[in-house]
Order: structure tokens, then C-alpha cells, then sequence
């Protein structure tokens, strides 16, 4: 206690000041006039892996790496006549030399203290590698992202923008740093845009900007571009600026709106087609009936022929049309899931649909119970399996429904024995309206279609593989989502 009380009215005492210098978390070297170093403390030491005994009076140029020691003299010089606290390099990254030769980054700070021994410098280091080395690998990022990036700060300046940002609005990075944000917004946007960020600052959290409305971005030659943005707080060249996030999404919204129409027009197509098919159907059914009861039991073999080959092609149209209803609807994703155990749900397909005499079916499904959209899924199989049958060429068939795992997906496989795809139906077989043979008049050419449709929409997919073996068969496969997934969209 009483030296402390000493120390308060003397002030520290040299050899408390040593302890401090020495005791110093940063590297500090005292060096005089000649450049020749003084004192050096022990982190300073350990920094440049001297003892400090072989760093004392030995010249500061020693700490430098050999490219820069031949102008160092002058800038000593330099320092000396105006002397003056300051830090060393602004702007610019220093380099230091350890005692085993590798470079290292530092920041130095220069103090001029006068004494009896003349002029001092007191520098104080501090080794930034870590820091140096987290700002390459961030700035790596940034410049190798595949989004769009830019960093602004407080004032609304562009800091620095990457390849990608500046590229798809029409610029280089080079172009675009130093610049005012608002260039790359539309006019309308601009007056309240300061007000927005100012609001975002106050919070500082990360999210995406504008949820739920189109935002656009401004290009080099006055275009406007559908854009997400992604908003982060970080700190950068030393002050809190803001990391943006930019998506171009005009590609995805031009699908989507292609997309879109595609499906309201199909819509649109098959429930006017269903209509205005229909209904003269109807009537035509109705006519025929008219006339065979006009006609009577005693009815020509030619007329009562003809009769029948009409009810045919009418059945056959109205077919035809509920097929295509069939078809517009799985354009829809079906939401309702539930758990499927694939052996239970083929096993009921064969029950109800059992395949004709001489027809051997052969299930190998021993896979973990799945979570899907029931109903499609038995839609896809049923088809594949009547269509296994219908266009089998001999009597006596083999079916071989199999099944196994694949990542997050069911690989569901339908192999038939029947005569396979002629090489060039291979690429129309999922086409809609298309039949495997012209001689085919049973069939919509609808089945296949549906079922891949089917497939896709439920995020799976399809592909048809013929011959399978001695130059015989067909076999479909598929794969179908083990997991129920959502969309972001999605309601939680």
C-alpha cells in the first residue's frame, strides 16, 4: 500500500515502467537515431522469435524483410525530421521479417520520445496474420460467389462489388466501387430507398429484403432486372457497413410465367375440349339409339354392324376425353401423404387388376415403408402395369416389379418379356397422343404421358430401357421421393 500511495504522488517508477513495456500484449521496440534498437519487449520478442539480448543494439533494419531494407535509412531520416506520432503505411500492408526468413503482415505505430540519450522511436507492432488471412478468405468468397455480392456503407457507397453483381447489371467491379447504391435502382424506387435502409440499419439483422414483392434492379442500359436481395450487417475496412445478397431471377420468372401459361392453357384446352366433345357425343349416342329402336329387332347384318362400329368409336372418344381430364389434372402436385408399403400397394393393383391367364407377376419390393402421395403413386404403377400386359406379344408373360433404395428417392422398376421399343418410338414414348404401333387402336396414347407427368410433378423421374435382354423386353424406371418435402412457399 504504501508504495502504491508513492506512485500516485511520484508517479510510476522506472522499474514499474519496464514491467508494463515488458508485460505489453502488442510488440514494442525502441530504437534511436542510428536505427539501432534500444529495448524491445518480450512480445515483440516472441513475435519475430528473437532473445531479446540478440535483438539489443542491433540495427531495426534486421526486422525487415531484405527487399525493403535498402530505402528503410531514409524514411528514418524522413521520420526524424518531423518527428511526430503517426502510424506507418497508411493505406498500405506491411511486411515484417521473422528470424527464420518468412514474411509476416503488421501494423506499426511510430511515438517520438525525446531523452538524454537524443531522439527515440518507440514502434509499436502488432501481427495481423490472422486478421490478414480472414480477410483473403472472405474476399475469395465474395469475389468466387455465384451470387451476385456488393458491400455499402452507412453513407449508401458501393465499397466493393463482385464479378457476378457487376457483370449482370452491365459493369465491371472497378466501375461500380466509390459509387452511390442508388444507380443501380430504378428512379421510382430511389426517393424512399434511403429511408428503407436507414429502418434496416436500426435493426441490423440478417433477411431478405421486400418478402413478398417484386423487386428490380437497374441495368448500364436502363433495363430493369427481377432480383432477390439478401441483406447482412458485417464489418469491413474497419466501420459497420451492409453485405447484399443479389439474385438474378429473371430466368426463373420467365420460366415460371411460361410455365404457368403452359398449364392454363392445357387447362383451359382439355375442360373446353371435354365440353364441346362431349356434349355432341351425347347426342350422337342418343341418335343411334333412336335409330336402332326405329329399325327394330329385324336390323340389317351390314346396318346393325356399322351400328356397333359407331357405339365403338363414340365409347372410345369418350374415353378419350376423360384420358385427357386425367392428364390436365396431374399437372397438380397431390399433398395428401401418407405412409405406402410398396408390396401392400401392388399387390391391391393386382387384386383389382389381375393380369390374364399365363401371366406370371413377380414382386421383388422389399424396401422401408415411404412417405408419399398414395394415389398418384398407385397411378403410375397401374399404368405401367397394364401397360406391361396390353402390348405383350405372346401368351404366356413375365412381369418383374422390383424395387430399392436410391439416396432420398425409391427406385421403382416394371420389366417386362413382351417384345420391347423399337429404337426410334424410344424417344416419343412419353409423348402425349403417341402409341407404340400404328396397328395400336385400343389405347389413347395418353397412359405413358399421364405417367411420366405424373412422376415429374411428385419430383421424380422416368426413363424407359429396351431391349432388356436377348433382344426382348422393356423395362420402365422410376424413381419417386422416400420423404414428404415442402416448398418455401409452404404455410408452416
Amino acid at each position: 500500500m504504501a508504495s502504491t500511495h508513492t506512485e500516485a504522488v511520484t508517479g510510476p517508477t522506472p522499474d514499474l515502467l519496464a514491467r508494463a513495456f515488458n508485460a505489453a500484449p502488442n510488440g514494442f521496440v525502441l530504437v534511436n537515431e542510428a536505427g539501432a534498437i534500444v529495448a524491445a519487449n518480450e512480445a515483440l520478442c516472441q513475435m519475430f522469435g528473437y532473445p531479446a539480448e540478440q535483438l539489443l543494439k542491433t540495427s531495426v533494419d534486421h526486422l525487415l524483410p531484405d527487399a525493403l531494407r535498402t530505402g528503410h535509412a531514409a524514411l528514418r531520416a524522413s521520420f526524424h525530421e518531423r518527428p511526430e506520432p503517426r502510424p506507418m503505411g497508411a493505406g498500405r500492408v506491411l511486411f515484417a521479417r521473422h528470424a527464420d526468413g518468412h514474411g509476416f503482415p503488421v501494423e506499426i505505430g511510430l511515438n517520438p520520445l525525446p531523452g538524454a540519450q537524443g531522439l527515440l522511436v518507440l514502434a509499436s507492432v502488432v501481427d495481423i496474420s490472422e486478421r490478414i488471412g480472414l480477410e483473403s478468405a472472405f474476399k475469395g468468397m465474395f469475389d468466387g460467389s455465384p451470387y451476385g455480392q456488393l458491400i455499402i456503407n452507412d453513407a449508401g457507397r458501393i465499397m466493393m462489388a463482385n464479378r457476378v453483381l457487376a457483370e449482370s447489371l452491365g459493369y465491371t467491379p472497378s466501375a461500380l466501387k466509390g459509387q452511390a447504391l442508388d444507380m443501380l435502382l430504378p428512379e421510382r424506387y430511389r426517393q424512399r430507398h434511403g429511408a428503407l435502409m436507414a429502418s434496416y440499419r436500426r435493426t441490423g439483422e440478417s433477411r431478405m429484403m421486400g418478402q413478398g414483392r417484386d423487386l428490380t434492379a437497374l441495368h448500364a442500359d436502363g433495363t430493369e432486372l427481377p432480383v432477390e436481395i439478401g441483406l447482412s450487417r458485417v464489418r469491413w475496412e474497419k466501420q459497420l457497413s451492409t453485405l447484399v445478397v443479389i439474385t438474378d431471377i429473371s430466368v426463373r420468372k420467365r420460366l415460371e410465367l411460361e410455365l404457368r401459361q403452359v398449364n392454363a392453357d392445357l387447362q383451359e384446352f382439355t375442360y373446353v375440349a371435354s365440353h364441346d366433345l362431349r356434349s355432341p357425343l351425347r347426342g350422337i349416342a342418343d341418335l343411334i339409339e333412336w335409330v336402332e329402336a326405329d329399325l327394330g329387332p329385324e336390323q340389317p347384318a351390314d346396318v346393325q354392324r356399322n351400328l356397333g362400329r359407331i357405339k365403338q368409336r363414340i365409347q372410345r372418344m369418350d374415353r378419350l376425353i376423360d384420358d385427357l381430364l386425367r392428364y390436365a389434372r396431374a399437372g397438380r402436385a397431390d399433398t395428401e401423404f401418407r405412409q405406402v408399403k410398396l408390396q401392400a400397394l401392388v399387390s391391391d393393383i393386382l387384386e383389382l387388376q389381375p393380369p390374364p391367364e399365363g401371366f406370371i407377376v413377380t414382386l421383388d419390393l422389399d424396401v422401408p415403408p415411404m412417405q408419399a402421395a398414395r394415389t398418384p403413386l398407385e397411378t403410375v404403377l397401374r399404368n405401367l402395369l397394364s401397360n406391361a400386359v396390353k402390348h405383350h406379344d405372346r401368351p404366356p408373360g413375365h412381369i418383374h416389379v422390383r424395387a430399392s433404395i436410391d439416396d432420398n428417392h425409391c427406385r421403382i422398376e416394371v420389366e417386362d418379356d413382351g417384345p420391347g421399343i423399337p429404337t426410334q418410338a424410344r424417344e416419343r414414348v412419353f409423348k402425349l397422343f403417341q402409341t407404340l404401333t400404328a396397328t395400336e387402336r385400343g389405347g389413347s396414347g395418353i397412359g405413358l404421358a399421364l405417367t411420366k407427368r405424373l412422376v415429374e410433378v411428385h419430383g421424380g423421374d422416368i426413363e424407359v430401357i429396351s431391349p432388356v435382354r436377348n433382344g426382348r423386353g422393356a423395362c420402365f424406371s422410376f424413381r419417386w421421393p422416400r420423404f414428404q418435402r415442402r416448398t418455401s412457399d409452404e404455410q408452416a
